[in-house]
Parts: C-alpha cells; sequence; structure tokens
C-alpha cells in the first residue's frame, strides 16, 4: 500500500526494504515520495545514518544477497575453511 505521506525513520526503512526487489522508482512512490527519488535516497540515507547503518543504495537492503554472502563466507562446508 502506498502512504500517502513520505515516510521516515525505521517506517521508511521497513517500507523500503519491503519494496526494494521491485526497484527505485515502485519503492519510492510505495514509501510517499511519489517520483522525487532524490528525497527518498536522501531520507533512506539520514533514516539508516540514524541508527547506524551504511545505506548507499536501495540493493543494500536486499537481504537475499547478504544472505547468500554470509552462508559463503561462514559455511562450514565452505572449500579451504577448516
Amino acid at each position: 500500500m502506498t502512504s500517502p505521506t513520505p515516510l521516515h525513520g525505521i517506517e521508511l526503512l521497513d517500507c523500503a526494504q519491503a519494496n526494494a526487489k521491485l526497484g527505485l522508482p515502485i519503492a519510492t512512490k510505495q514509501c510517499g515520495y511519489g517520483n522525487d527519488i532524490r528525497a527518498f535516497t536522501n531520507e533512506l540515507q539520514k533514516a539508516g545514518s540514524d541508527i547506524g547503518l551504511h545505506i548507499s543504495s536501495l540493493n543494500d537492503l536486499l537481504l537475499e544477497g547478504k544472505t547468500m554472502e554470509r552462508e559463503r563466507d561462514f559455511s562450514p562446508e565452505s572449500p579451504g575453511r577448516i
């Protein structure tokens, strides 16, 4: 559901993460920023910074890639690991 007003803080992070797979233009609209991608990106970076996360783009919120990367790094079956 599209927010009628621009979201901020943790609400923005939650909305952006939920819509990240759909792409930047759709996430921007869903989070209440219409077509203003610049304002959305700036507020997203601010919201991340406020809780200690560095967010350079919407892709930073995609969990699947992060999960696969963690599994590769920490899997006991990984080649070269003892």
